[in-house]
């Protein structure tokens, strides 16, 4: 039986390597947002939400006369991490001194991590693609996570990555040894909540 394979509009190498370990077949399309909501929303699992939603909407999607499928599989995804201390949303660091003011933030206590998803179906239609069924979700974790002054360096020389990761907090690997306390979701924090995108993908007919 020919498998189905799901096209993620990401470019985060954590993210791929979930789907990796999950054995689920996967290409990468480039979507064009900016990554911004396009109105002002005020609750921040809604922002994170919009965020994946405006990913999907620009999205590239294959041509149809490239693949012989009849239905294709699409997801975005977006992790945002807020300081319920200060309501301060972090995003991507600007530099590498704006990711230490953000992990030193980080120290305060539990900090909030939200993945939202979007996964849609398209079903061929012509010369393009109509959109079909679709499932949006919000998972979210509470996270601590201590890297001291001392062991700054040691984590950045660990993880250079982390320069673009939301929050710079890698909790991976090297990453493990700061990781303090979790609640929730351990892969959503790494960007892709595996269980809930399985349950989901199974609704919409994808053969795992």
């Amino acid at each position: 039986m020919k498998k189905d394979i799901l096209y993620i509009g990401s470019q985060s190498p954590a993210r791929q390597r979930l789907l990796q370990h999950a054995g689920i077949p996967f290409k990468v399309l480039v979507h064009t947002s900016d990554e911004q909501p396009r109105h002002g929303v005020n609750e921040f699992t809604d922002y994170v939400l919009a965020v994946a939603k405006g990913k999907m909407r620009a999205l590239r999607l294959p041509e149809p006369t490239k693949t012989e499928d009849e239905y294709i599989f699409a997801l975005t995804a977006d992790t945002l991490i807020r300081n319920p201390f200060t309501s301060q949303i972090f995003g991507k660091p600007l530099n590498k001194d704006h990711a230490v003011k953000m992990l030193r933030s980080e120290r305060q206590g539990p900090m909030e991590v939200v993945t939202a998803c979007c996964l849609e179906k398209y079903y061929r239609q012509g010369d393009g693609w109509q959109r079909g069924e679709s499932e949006h979700w919000i998972t979210k974790t509470k996270i601590e996570f201590f890297v001291d002054d001392d062991s700054m360096d040691t984590y950045f020389k660990a993880f250079p990555g982390a320069l673009q990761c939301s929050g710079s907090g890698m909790i991976e690997e090297h990453g493990l040894r700061y990781l303090k306390s979790i609640s929730g979701s351990y892969t959503s924090v790494l960007g892709l909540p595996l269980f809930e995108l399985c349950e989901n993908l199974r609704k919409l007919g994808f053969k795992l």
